[in-house]
């Protein structure tokens, strides 16, 4: 089959190169892309077959070619020429309808295609001028066979023409539930994609500011005990203005792998903002937190960044941890993770702080940690 429609895929290719589709049209183009396909498999499992059974050797020919328009414009379809394509399969969905209506009659169920032709309308890319305008055209069509004597063809036996009425009931039923189902099924995709973009960070894929603060609250309201985390890459600005924003992303996303792999699944990782980060380690007390705090801290530290150009970039960051019971509500919980981790930075970074800079317990956790180095290049 590949074989006999090939030339004729390579004759499209030389008319209509590939066209790149805009990110708010695809949706459209995958839609319609299994429409395609259901016709297809329509005009073969159910169309010819009937026309066939019938003897009508005119309608058996229309849909033949009703088949090959409908692979034509399949084909234009995945060039992304869609609105081409789409008004294609309509026009021969509705040549097809009319010319069985002529044969046959209305009564017969063909004029509940044209409902179906409605419905791809609708769901199609095409302007929404051009919709209205597809829309009057198959109501105006459908009006007029539904007043006419549409008995001017050869007539068909009562049981027979009953049997070609549930024919397209059921072939018109069944469509209709899969094109909707499609529909459905594009549309929980899109809210997952939607829920996902509107809760994740775009180049990293952690949460973002908004989702992390949510976290944070819903740790809080459940009452269960939880760490604070804020976390900040050192000297990251540096990065961006010697190496370029590209390395620097890269750089970034490096850093979220490495705290990623030493976090648990039921901790949340989120961006604050710029190089900033934010965790909730479920579960945890202060101490625990600190620990794994100091993990983090030095996973990044021990693992250099390998750029692809600019050699090898050492990166460190700085911690700062706070845990419920420090903090009367969930700013002044932020708040206080966030002085701390502006109190290691000041003491020199690549630190973690998780007590009061004028603590002796905090004195004595900044002796402990090492000196940070700035970004380098080895």
């Amino acid at each position: 089959m590949r074989g006999i429609f090939r030339p004729l895929q390579a004759r499209l290719a030389r008319m209509l190169p590939v066209r790149a589709l805009p990110p708010e049209r695809q949706r459209y183009f995958h839609t319609l892309s299994r429409l395609y396909l259901i016709a297809i498999i329509t005009y073969v499992v159910d169309l010819i077959p009937l026309f066939w059974l019938l003897g009508s050797r005119r309608l058996l020919a229309v849909s033949l070619v009703g088949l090959a328009v409908t692979l034509v414009a399949r084909e234009i379809h995945r060039r992304g020429y869609m609105s081409s394509a789409v008004l294609l399969l309509l026009g021969m969905m509705a040549a097809h309808m009319l010319s069985a209506l002529q044969v046959y009659g209305s009564g017969r169920g063909f004029e509940l295609y044209f409902a179906l032709t409605l419905l791809i309308t609708y769901i199609s890319a095409l302007d929404q001028r051009l919709k209205w305008l597809v829309s009057t055209g198959v109501l105006t069509l459908t009006a007029w066979q539904l007043v006419r004597d549409g008995a001017s063809g050869g007539m068909l036996a009562p049981g027979v023409a009953n049997a070609v009425l549930v024919v397209n009931l059921a072939t018109v039923s069944v469509l209709f539930g899969v094109i909707l189902r499609q529909l459905e099924g594009v549309t929980e995709r899109l809210e997952v994609s939607y829920r996902r973009q509107a809760n994740h960070d775009a180049l990293t894929g952690v949460y973002n500011r908004r989702a992390a603060l949510k976290a944070v609250e819903r740790a809080q309201f459940d009452g269960a005990p939880f760490a604070l985390l804020m976390l900040d890459i050192d000297h990251f600005k540096r990065i961006n203005d010697t190496y370029g924003h590209k390395c620097g992303d890269r750089a970034l996303c490096h850093v979220v792998e490495c705290l990623r792999l030493n976090l648990r699944d039921e901790d949340m990782l989120g961006r604050y903002g710029g190089e900033e980060f934010i965790a909730v380690l479920q579960g945890m007390d202060r101490e625990e937190a600190m620990g794994v705090a100091r993990r983090l801290r030095a996973c990044v530290s021990d693992t250099p960044y390998e750029t692809q150009s600019h050699g090898t970039l050492s990166l460190t960051v700085s911690i700062g941890v706070a845990v419920p019971r420090e903090a009367a509500d969930l700013d002044a919980l932020v708040a206080l993770a966030d002085q701390r981790l502006y109190a290691a930075k000041r003491s020199g970074r690549n630190r973690v702080c998780g007590h009061d800079i004028e603590s002796p317990a905090a004195r004595e956790a900044m002796r402990e940690m090492p000196l940070a180095f700035a970004p380098s290049r080895s």
